[in-house]
């Protein structure tokens, strides 16, 4: 049923009385712009990362994960890719830094590849994990909120952090998280 019919026969049904309308349609309609997924991959750091805080630009590069798809979309996977400047980073402090940058999400639809673009924050930090918020700037859930949380462990083994920084410090390290849109 269309919106506008759908529109229609809520406000036929007031008008003969209130008939009760089921709190379904509600529900139905928040749960078709929702969408969460997994992410894993790669975070990329220039310059590297050492021993002293220092501005960097931050790169996250997802590899395709699954979602749980309640757009009716049919998402099949996504992979989420990021770049944060001027982020505050080093081995010895234990926040990771806050930036703003922008991201994109190549979601699998059906076997075609769509993108959304993503305005995105880190809004907080404890140790290695990253709050990061924004808003679809377009593409499939234009207009909705992005919210996720990624871990990158730049301890990595055994002391990868510390015993990089005179090898032009910590460049790389693996990162994991989850985000959802909606």
């Amino acid at each position: 049923m269309s919106t506008p019919l759908k529109t229609a026969v809520l406000a036929a049904a007031v008008a003969l009385g209130g008939l009760a309308v089921p709190a379904t349609a509600t529900t139905a309609h928040a749960a078709a712009t929702s969408v969460s997924c997994d992410a894993s991959g790669t975070t990329n750091f220039t310059p590297g990362v050492q021993l002293f805080p220092q501005s960097h630009q931050v790169s996250y590069r997802g590899d395709d994960r699954t979602c749980n798809d309640n757009s009716g979309m049919g998402i099949q996977s996504a992979r989420i890719t990021a770049d944060f400047t001027g982020v505050e980073l080093s081995c010895l402090a234990s926040n990771f830094g806050a930036g703003a940058g922008s991201g994109t999400i190549e979601w699998t639809i059906n076997g075609a590849k769509l993108k959304s673009r993503v305005d995105l924050t880190i809004d907080s930090s404890v140790l290695n994990k990253a709050t990061v918020s924004g808003v679809v700037r377009s593409g499939p859930f234009e207009g909705q909120r992005f919210s996720g949380e990624f871990e990158t462990n730049l301890l990595g083994g055994a002391g990868k952090c510390t015993f990089g920084a005179p090898f032009g410090g910590v460049k790389n390290a693996a990162f994991t998280g989850h985000y959802s849109i909606g």
